[in-house]
């Protein structure tokens, strides 16, 4: 059984690839930091799942409910604000069946569906849905098409917003085209948040072309957007960070190896049940990064990793600019959501069986 992938029978040709070597290595180390110190910040909401998608924005903290699309302002402090929209097609209700994604970026909500649907609530006023528009039929990676949306990261900016892609083409998939898979295909979708008007962007890095074979099962991208339209991003099993520009164009490149993580990786067997075994073993054992955010405010660069089963504890490097000043221990799941001075906050971490809601929040305070 194939359990990562949706089938999507297009006919796929190669595309050009892009110059990816071209990236200025830059980077140092420059330790400041051996440990961060969390508090813990209980957060009581009424009439939840237990489930849903959150971050940092304009000195709130957010969380939609995944399954009842209730919107949550949240104080830095823990303490709720206000709980607004829902789903339903009445006044300032979501007429979204399920909601995939969502992200706010200056007081604008933004909500992936899961069928080429999205709603735009500006200001957090009565949602707007829309289509993605894509073209009817077409055979070749360049075209939005051959692409379906996986993982819950979504980032918006500039007009636009973005997500992470992949393509299950029986001619161009990462099981069993992975050469010409990590040479061609892009990583990211950008739509047009007023028109729907898809496009693929992006590149994997040449660390992927180069290791196709012992990598294909670890496809996933890692990405953020910086206020002046740059592209932060890390793919899963590559330790360097690549900063483009909004065209996707190389600035820079910088990175290093997380602490103790395990990159033992398996080699998948041939066929779909080899990826899956392997990416099994892997994800659950192995080490890999899942997750980054940059901070515009402090110049920061937070990517979350696992170190692999050997541990219970997973790791997180902190980068100001292109020097690395912390590799430091974190609880397992830790993602970085955001800034409201003083402290960093995490992303919401949610325990449906206990039925408790809380997030982490931290400085970065030299002694």
């Amino acid at each position: 059984m194939k359990y990562l992938f949706l089938t999507i029978p297009i006919l796929l040709l190669t595309a050009c690839r892009s110059d990816r070597s071209a990236y200025p290595i830059e980077g140092d180390r420059d330790i400041l930091f051996t440990e961060i110190v969390l508090d813990t910040i209980p957060v009581r909401l009424e009439n939840t799942s237990y489930s849903g998608h959150s971050g940092v924005d304009d000195g709130r903290i957010y969380f939609l409910d995944q399954f009842f699309s209730y919107l949550y302002l949240i104080a830095p402090d823990g303490t709720p604000i206000s709980r607004s929209m829902g789903m339903g097609r009445g006044p300032n209700e979501i007429p979204l069946k399920q909601t995939s994604a969502a992200t706010v970026r200056d007081r604008e909500l933004l909500i992936l569906g899961s069928s080429y649907d999205y709603c735009i609530s500006e200001d957090f006023g009565t949602p707007q849905r829309k289509e993605i528009r894509v073209s009817p039929e077409d055979s070749s990676l360049e075209d939005a098409r051959a692409y379906t949306s996986f993982s819950e990261i979504l980032r918006s900016g500039n007009g636009k917003f973005y997500y992470n892609i992949y393509s299950e083409s029986p001619y161009a998939n990462p099981v069993e085209h992975s050469a010409d898979y990590f040479r061609n295909a892009h990583i990211l979708m950008e739509i047009d948040s007023e028109t729907g008007t898809a496009r693929p962007i992006g590149r994997f890095s040449d660390y992927y072309t180069e290791n196709h074979s012992r990598l294909k099962h670890l496809f996933g991208t890692v990405y953020d957007l910086t206020e002046n339209g740059d592209f932060v991003v890390s793919h899963q099993a590559d330790s360097m960070i690549y900063v483009s520009d909004r065209d996707f164009r190389p600035v820079r490149a910088f990175g290093f190896q997380g602490t103790g993580m395990n990159t033992d990786y398996a080699q998948a067997a041939p066929g779909w049940d080899g990826f899956n075994d392997a990416y099994l073993e892997d994800t659950t054992h192995k080490g890999y990064y899942y997750w980054l955010e940059y901070v515009d405010e402090t110049d920061t660069t937070f990517r979350s990793y696992q170190k692999g089963s050997h541990t219970d504890r997973d790791g997180l490097q902190i980068y100001r600019g292109s020097t690395l000043i912390a590799d430091v221990e974190v609880p397992k799941g830790f993602c970085v959501a955001g800034y409201i001075a003083p402290y960093y906050f995490s992303r919401m971490n949610c325990d449906i069986d206990n039925k408790t809601i809380h997030f982490y929040r931290f400085k970065l305070t030299q002694p």
